[in-house]
């Protein structure tokens, strides 16, 4: 009773602004925290021939068209969508022991999952779950985790959980598939568009994502045990997972070192799916069964308002064009604040390694390069500490004409 009580009065306290809510309970310390966020976007997608029709792949041959066309449109999907990727909304407990048990090692625990504001239908898929033991320069997990292949997204991108984002549809950081065009190998191992077989227009799907597991920068590593140390500075940490019957095995690495003025960090993926589950079709030169993933960058504070960074990545696994053979990214981004309004932005390449034999064709038979340009700037204007309002604009140009997109995005996001 006494436990139940002290919860009930931690939780009918009123919160201030910015403050952390700790529940204390005997010998334990919860802490809950979240953000909440809703975004609307104007896109558009390239069109320039009319050749382009959004629809859902149903099997190898064909494809059940939508009734959205492929000219500007308004989105606010926030769930599996095309514009919040991987959205802001969610809500987290950390669990922690209150004393040290033997050799300082103390329990601690995660839960977070996420939800949606658009049409508020109940809780999305769970984020990370996991238990462990730490101390002040070692610890271990075990369970759901959130992968550390992508603990500098944050660093480098300005505009992370938002439409503006340099993952995903943004192309400046390995995710999943990005305007993805529906295709089949044809007898001669080619790849070949599906048409809409009622007017023979290109299908192509533009939310689309792949699997990868959670080491790269979406998604989070199932059944996965990680190790860290730190030493001063310098953070380094492995996570390993393995799982015969899912065909899983791999994990990420991560080495960061970290001043009051400038990070650093290198960090690395690696997948051996065991069987081909990762790229569909039956020709051998796009199985190759195992990706390896790895970047290096750093983000320095010129002055406490001010913030660069830059970053570079090598990735066979989740790059935008889905090519076993994978790619380079290099980004580059500035934040600087000025009093309550903070102008930021990134702009990032893409350098496919894509075979010759494995690259698209367009509806005229042309053959189709990978390489992309994107970069997105807007602002934030900082209403509290916790809360701001943004509005901006993204854009991608590539040699893939059917990849291209622009978005106006605004919104606002709240963090407690």
């Amino acid at each position: 009773m006494t436990q139940k009580l002290l919860l009930l009065a931690a939780l009918l306290a009123p919160i201030t602004t910015n403050a952390e809510l700790k529940v204390k309970i005997p010998n334990s310390v919860i802490t809950i925290y979240g953000q909440i966020g809703a975004e609307a976007a104007s896109v558009e997608y390239a069109n320039a021939d009319n050749s382009l029709v959004r629809g859902k792949l149903n099997n190898a041959l064909s494809f059940t068209e939508s009734s959205d066309d492929m000219d500007r449109q308004t989105l606010t999907a926030d769930r599996y969508g095309n514009i919040l990727n991987d959205g802001p909304n969610l809500i987290g407990f950390d669990f922690e022991l209150d004393k040290e048990l033997l050799a300082g090692m103390i329990p601690y625990a995660r839960y977070r999952t996420t939800f949606h504001t658009t049409n508020n239908s109940g809780l999305g898929p769970g984020l990370e779950a996991w238990v462990g033991l730490k101390s002040s320069i070692f610890h271990m997990k075990y369970g759901k985790l959130r992968g550390a292949y992508r603990a500098a997204k944050g660093l480098i991108d300005p505009w992370i959980y938002t439409s503006m984002q340099a993952r995903g549809s943004g192309g400046g950081m390995s995710s999943g598939r990005y305007n993805e065009v529906h295709w089949n190998w044809n007898a001669a191992g080619d790849r070949r568009f599906v048409v809409a077989e009622s007017n023979g227009k290109v299908g192509i799907e533009t939310g689309r994502v792949i699997s990868t597991f959670g080491l790269v920068h979406n998604s989070d590593i199932s059944g996965a045990l990680e190790l860290g140390v730190k030493f001063g500075q310098v953070n380094a940490r492995i996570q390993v997972m393995g799982d015969d019957q899912a065909d899983r095995h791999g994990g990420n690495v991560e080495l960061k070192y970290t001043t009051s003025l400038l990070t650093v960090w290198l960090l690395g993926a690696y997948l051996d799916p065991g069987k081909n589950v990762i790229h569909p079709g039956e020709n051998a030169n796009w199985d190759n069964n195992k990706y390896q993933n790895w970047k290096i960058g750093a983000q320095y504070k010129v002055m406490p308002t001010l913030k660069l960074a830059i970053q570079y990545e090598d990735g066979e696994l989740g790059s935008i064009d889905n090519n076993p053979n994978g790619g380079q990214y290099l980004i580059g981004s500035v934040d600087y604040k000025l009093d309550k309004l903070t102008i930021a932005g990134w702009v990032a390449n893409y350098f496919s390694d894509i075979q010759e034999s494995l690259k698209l064709t367009d509806i005229d038979g042309g053959i189709l390069d990978e390489d992309a340009l994107s970069w997105s700037l807007g602002a934030k204007y900082h209403l509290t500490q916790s809360a701001h309002i943004f509005a901006g604009y993204r854009q991608t140009d590539s040699d893939n004409d059917y990849r291209d997109e622009n978005v106006f995005s605004a919104g606002m996001l709240y963090k407690f």
